[in-house]
């Protein structure tokens, strides 16, 4: 007789949704904040930074749910595995992203000499 294989963990399906959640909204802020309206940074990109902290706080519950799926034992954890991999490629792109937004708003707005 076989053994009965364990099933998939719910926490990775989830997780796996959640990032994938997330994997849209970047897309979606990085699109808006190359925006020609956005990409001279002459106003505050409100929309931009919302989305950003919206997307971020989306990765890291994708995050922490794959991390949750990862710790499970008698389960697959195949989905929760990719979830976290996926979860620490977002963070690292959303950093880029903010980076980025941080450099155009700094080009944007030189700080005066005898201010400095």
């Amino acid at each position: 007789m076989n053994a009965p294989r364990p099933r998939h963990s719910a926490l990775g399906i989830a997780a796996l949704v959640v990032s994938l959640v997330a994997l849209v909204l970047f897309a979606v802020t990085a699109h808006v904040a190359h925006v020609p309206r956005y990409a001279g940074m002459h106003e505050v990109p409100v929309a931009v930074l919302v989305m950003l902290f919206v997307c971020l706080g989306v990765t890291v519950v994708g995050l922490l749910l794959g991390i949750g799926c990862a710790l499970q034992h008698q389960r697959r954890r195949v989905t929760g595995v990719l979830a976290l991999g996926l979860s620490i490629t977002l963070l690292w792109a959303q950093a880029s992203l903010g980076s980025w937004v941080h450099q155009q708003w700094e080009q944007a707005h030189p700080v005066a000499a005898d201010q400095a």
